[in-house]
């Protein structure tokens, strides 16, 4: 499964400006429901419960926090690149400053394995992310994403 299968360009985010986990869950839950108050509670309230069974960042500076909500007809993943790294608490220490997020309906075991499986791939590819890093536009990322 290729990252834009799922990452469409309307999904990637660049300088995003946030000061800790709890406020970049804030904004995911709000980039991802506009009108809906009670589905944007309910996504950011998920995400932090899912956090304190242990951090979701994976290490070199990435993150993929992820829930399932009951009220989500489809999966939806976005991708976050950050100003400034924030404490992610990840195993080997370093501050997060690349973010992937996926919210998926409750019942959706193989697809939310698959688009976990397939970051990991791309998190495992030599100079994926120093590259990544590097780039400063939404097109580029997506373009750059596009090749994996």
């Amino acid at each position: 499964m290729k990252l834009v299968e799922f990452i469409s360009k309307n999904n990637i985010y660049n300088a995003v400006e946030t000061d800790s986990k709890k406020n970049l869950f804030k904004k995911i839950s709000r980039i991802l429901v506009s009108e809906d108050s009670n589905e944007t509670n309910a996504i950011n309230e998920k995400l932090n419960e899912r956090e304190r069974l242990g951090s979701t960042g994976v290490g070199n500076g990435v993150a993929i926090p992820h829930a399932k909500i009951e009220s989500v007809k489809s999966t939806r993943v976005i991708f976050l690149k950050l100003v400034k790294a924030i404490d992610f608490s990840s195993p080997d220490g370093k501050d997060v400053d690349i973010v992937f997020s996926i919210i998926a309906p409750e019942n959706s075991e193989s697809e939310h394995l698959l688009i976990l499986s397939s970051i990991s791939r791309f998190l495992k590819k030599k100079d994926a992310l120093a590259k990544l890093r590097k780039l400063d536009d939404e097109d580029k990322i997506f373009e750059f994403l596009s090749k994996f």
